[in-house]
């Protein structure tokens, strides 16, 4: 008899034909068991509706899990869950290794250690812990996530929707009122069904819910008490055994050979939890070392300018990059380096340095031309390079040239994703050109520098060796000429380690 029912159902596959015998023979076979299953009370074959009794069943369950829906379908628990998994299953050399890289560990250790030192610390300790997991505790760790998987997807089922099917009036989270629960047309409910076995199936009374409810509860999940959970773990094993839900859909939907593939986590925990870790630490390092950096900058902008925040051009500006960035697009990179430049250039080397290195290289009598004129050269370099950061400012405004093609590519960008690479193109070849225009600023002013640090040790010494006339140039000088020399060093030299900030990427 099996035989032969197995043999309609090869030939029932190979039709499509629910007028036919053969598959009117299997609809007669299923709905014989289902009258002679435990749970026939739940379908009404006649009608072919599922009976408020089979609603009873799913209420008892949403009494109990409602409580921690919530809390399961939090990301943040989620990612809590995970970590205190994980450390649950260490040993205790590689737990106090754990805390010590959590993030206020992390931002304490910042505190006396320098970020290059730290960053070196953290990636050794990362590799350390990774290293600690035998296959033991790498198999039990995983088992015991992808159990409390199986918990939270479970949990997380609508059961409230699926109930609302038998009573429109259920009111969400209610229990004070019982529900009024009528017979339900079946069909439009066949796939609430299989959304629930496909969570529910997973379920087996034989796994170790101890752990797993230990590693909830420090997560600060409200408590399910252990004995109706394990009421909730065996009524389902009981309804997966008697095949009831299979059969009730089958004869629903005239299909013999349906049925539902369960959804069994099978997650690696340690594997992502150590990637998700090395993310985290990572973007902490970067804070870190650009908070630091930020701070540097300040700093040296101040002494400098008086002030950080310095604006000068009109485009090409921090401002001017935010409506990219709040659209994670590249922005104006070196917006804030390129500003600093041409500030320096306007209001120092075109007025006080130009005004000093005029009498130095006109003035002075050099002993080495060579020397002077790779002192004029570098100067003069830089001095010139103001034309070339306006005009690239100016290729950012509304009618240049790549001005004009962002702002078009932003109108289009919400319906042609494609607009977001030939934005970033853009964007990035005007910071490699703002990178160029600095890197070429601090070279040459490193050239400056060291002459004027050269003259401030040659017009202190006697006999001098770099010029001749120093009485004369004194002479024609408004303020004492070496004391111009140090001042004009000292702010050559401070804008230098300002521009480094910008004409390489931090090192970490």
């Amino acid at each position: 008899m099996a035989e032969d029912l197995l043999d309609k159902v090869f030939s029932f596959i190979s039709r499509d034909n629910n007028g036919d015998p053969d598959n009117k023979l299997l609809m007669r076979q299923i709905m014989r068991e289902i009258t002679q299953n435990k749970y026939a009370k739940f379908y009404r074959a006649k009608t072919e509706e599922f009976d408020p009794t089979l609603a009873g069943f799913f209420y008892d369950i949403y009494k109990i899990v409602f409580p921690v829906r919530s809390f399961v379908q939090d990301p943040e628990n989620l990612s809590r869950i995970k970590h205190i998994t994980v450390e649950a299953f260490m040993d205790r050399p590689a737990l106090e290794t754990s805390r010590r890289l959590r993030p206020e560990a992390i931002e304490e250790r910042a505190k006396t250690t320098a970020p290059k030192e730290l960053a070196k610390q953290l990636k050794e300790e990362l590799y350390t812990l990774s290293h600690n997991f035998d296959p033991k505790r790498l198999n039990a760790a995983d088992q015991c996530y992808n159990l409390i998987l199986t918990f939270i997807q479970f949990t997380g089922f609508n059961y409230y929707q699926l109930l609302k099917r038998f009573d429109p009036n259920l009111i969400e989270g209610d229990f004070s009122t019982p529900p009024k629960f009528v017979p339900v047309k079946a069909f439009p409910l066949i796939q609430d069904l299989e959304e629930f076995q496909a969570v529910a199936y997973p379920l087996d009374s034989v796994d170790d819910w101890k752990n797993v409810f230990t590693i909830l509860k420090i997560a600060k999940m409200e408590f399910i008490p252990p004995n109706e959970w394990s009421n909730v773990v065996q009524a389902v094993k009981d309804l997966k055994k008697s095949n009831i839900l299979d059969l009730m859909a089958q004869y629903t939907t005239k299909n013999p050979i349906w049925f539902v593939r369960p959804k069994v986590p099978n997650e690696r925990i340690v594997e992502s939890w150590l990637e998700v870790k090395a993310g985290e630490i990572q973007r902490i390092i970067n804070r870190i070392v650009n908070t630091q950096r930020n701070a540097q900058i300040e700093l040296l902008a101040k002494n400098i300018f008086g002030s950080a925040d310095i604006v000068r051009l009109v485009y090409y500006n921090d401002k001017g990059g935010e409506v990219y960035q709040k659209k994670n697009l590249e922005t104006f990179g070196y917006a804030r380096g390129l500003n600093y430049l041409v500030a320096f250039i306007d209001d120092y080397l075109s007025k006080e340095i130009q005004e000093l290195c005029d009498i130095l290289l006109i003035r002075g009598q050099w002993t080495s031309k060579t020397e002077a004129r790779e002192m004029s050269d570098g100067f003069y370099t830089v001095l010139e390079l103001a034309p070339e950061i306006m005009a690239l400012d100016e290729t950012m405004s509304d009618k240049g040239d790549n001005g004009a093609r962002l702002k078009g590519a932003l109108v289009r960008i919400d319906r042609d994703k494609s607009q977001i690479r030939y934005i970033n193109s853009i964007i990035s070849t005007v910071n490699e050109e703002a990178q160029e225009l600095i890197n070429s600023a601090a070279q040459n002013l490193i050239i400056v520098g060291k002459h004027m640090k050269n003259l401030l040790e040659d017009y202190q010494k006697s006999p001098h060796e770099l010029i001749m006339n120093w009485k004369e140039l004194g002479a024609v000088s408004r303020l004492p000429i070496g004391q111009r020399i140090a001042d004009a060093y000292k702010q050559i030299n401070y804008f230098i380690q300002l521009m480094q900030f910008f004409s390489r990427p931090p090192e970490v």
